[in-house]
């Protein structure tokens, strides 16, 4: 699993007081229990951590907190900084995987965090492109480390939290200048015109309509049953990809159907309707308990893409989400999709 799909075994039980309990599993390896389920995840990049508003695929590391300032708009649910989050995850690591005696000291863990949050990783050179700040691109780490970024920046759903400016679905403007390129004294046809790629891949990104059903966590939260939106609805932050508040969400990755026979199968029973779902992965509902939380994830990350490693790469990434969404992206389309993530 390591070697093929860079993935890594997670042991959590079914917590007490759950709504829905194990009712059978498939578990090719032979050890999985209600005690103890079998999960199969991405390692998660350690790094470009200012721009998170979720920890851990499952959201684990992301508190609640009523006394904070970040609320969700026009509710009472709050959230603890991210800078908690990651000075109690660099100490549960520790004592952890690290299997220390004694817990991190403040300082111990003030200095990871300073560590941490001072990473800041992106593409500098395309192969195709060249340099991604050439002719007023904006791609690269150090302008990366630039962008605003906060709890609640660009909500699709609410505004922007602090400056109270509609959502904008542009949320990515890093590539606006690559719309139009000159050719320079190094640059041929074909750079220009991968440049022009790269901008029409940003510009599919912000607007190309997208129908949203069936998202856990979204449609249904939302008691919406279709959302009109486009790939920035759920990828809001400016120029960083990932959404400014905690929305693990459900687009059905870890049902039965997109199972591959080296990741377990678990039948979950709700102990209050008799309802059954099939899922190689309860995600979030492992640590709140609650059936609605079945399936659901923050979003992908770096390839293979999404928790489990199903999609090898961005070309699978994004057939996926023109199929699960019905998108209905030309070939050139996808071809300038694929420009534009390359750059990131």
């Amino acid at each position: 699993m390591l070697l093929n799909k860079a993935l890594i075994r997670v042991g959590i039980g079914i917590p007490a007081g759950a709504e829905f309990e194990l009712a059978q599993l498939d578990d090719p390896y032979h050890f999985a229990s209600a005690r103890e389920l079998s999960l199969f995840r991405r390692p998660l990049p350690a790094t470009n951590l200012r721009f998170l508003s979720t920890v851990m695929w499952d959201g684990r590391e992301t508190f609640k907190d009523p006394s904070s300032p970040d609320c969700l708009a026009g509710t009472t649910t709050c959230f603890a900084s991210v800078h908690f989050d990651l000075l109690d995850q660099a100490n549960s690591a520790t004592l952890g995987h690290a299997q220390a005696a004694m817990p991190l000291s403040t300082a111990q863990r003030e200095a990871i965090f300073s560590f941490e949050i001072g990473l800041s990783t992106t593409q500098v050179y395309d192969s195709s492109a060249g340099w991604l700040t050439a002719q007023g691109a904006r791609g690269g780490p150090s302008l990366a480390s630039q962008q605003p970024s906060y709890v609640g920046i660009n909500d699709a759903l609410a505004g922007d939290y602090r400056s109270h400016a509609a959502f904008n679905p542009n949320a990515l403007s890093l590539f606006d200048a690559w719309a139009n390129p000159s050719a320079g004294p190094a640059d041929g046809w074909e750079r220009v015109e991968a440049r022009r790629a790269v901008a029409r891949g940003q510009a599919l990104f912000n607007s190309k309509p997208i129908t949203i059903t069936g998202v856990g966590g979204l449609n249904d939260d939302l008691h919406l049953a279709v959302i009109s939106g486009t790939c920035t609805t759920c990828h809001d932050s400016p120029n960083a990809g990932n959404h400014s508040v905690p929305a693990p969400l459900n687009i059905g990755l870890a049902d039965a159907s997109p199972r591959t026979p080296d990741l377990p199968l678990y039948t979950l029973r709700n102990k209050t309707t008799g309802d059954t779902v099939q899922t190689s992965d309860p995600g979030r509902a492992l640590i709140t308990g609650k059936w609605a939380d079945i399936g659901r994830f923050k979003g992908p990350t770096r390839a293979p893409y999404f928790h489990n490693g199903f999609a090898k790469d961005l070309q699978a990434a994004v057939d996926f989400y023109d199929t699960r969404f019905g998108i209905g992206f030309t070939p050139a389309e996808i071809a300038d999709v694929i420009a534009l993530l390359r750059t990131l």
